[in-house]
């Protein structure tokens, strides 16, 4: 058999399928990239607020 055959060459140039890492929860799959924004909005937020609490209270 020859190296070239035509189903190796149906293969050539093809970049692998791109596997996306996902997270169960509530029976939904949910992708990891969306969970680190999600998780990074949230602890920005409360490190803002904290903030905004530690200055109101340095008032009274």
């Amino acid at each position: 058999m020859r190296c070239n055959s035509s189903a190796n060459k149906s293969f050539i140039d093809k970049s692998s399928p791109k596997t996306i890492d996902t997270i169960r929860f509530n029976n939904r799959y949910i992708d990891k990239e969306t969970v680190k924004e999600k998780a990074t909005g949230i602890v920005s937020v409360v490190v803002f607020t904290g903030l905004i609490a530690f200055s109101f209270f340095q008032f009274l």
